[in-house]
């Protein structure tokens, strides 16, 4: 799967979660940072989402949750954890 399309999976997610908890419809984006940019977004829901991508892309993640950098604790962008969830999916291919 490519970047692009891992991108678009990521976003389809949070656009299902924020319609599902009727929260404020803010724009998703590749270069937003779920942690930071969207309200309802907090690390136990980062740990649950990071479950429900690996499912819908068919992978397993090394880490807890996709949305922090594992070094730093950093916030990603979904650009940022796209390229991640794309590289882990070349791997597990």
């Amino acid at each position: 799967m490519s970047e692009l399309e891992v991108q678009g999976v990521i976003i389809a997610t949070l656009e299902e979660l924020q319609e599902g908890l009727g929260t404020d419809s803010s724009e998703i984006t590749q270069g937003t940072k779920p942690l930071l940019d969207l309200d309802f977004f907090d690390s136990l829901l980062g740990i649950e989402t990071t479950l429900v991508l690996e499912e819908r892309l068919g992978i397993s993640c090394a880490v807890d949750t996709i949305f922090k950098d594992k070094e730093t604790g950093e916030p990603l962008a979904i650009a940022q954890i796209a390229s991640l969830l794309s590289a882990v999916s070349k791997v597990t291919a």
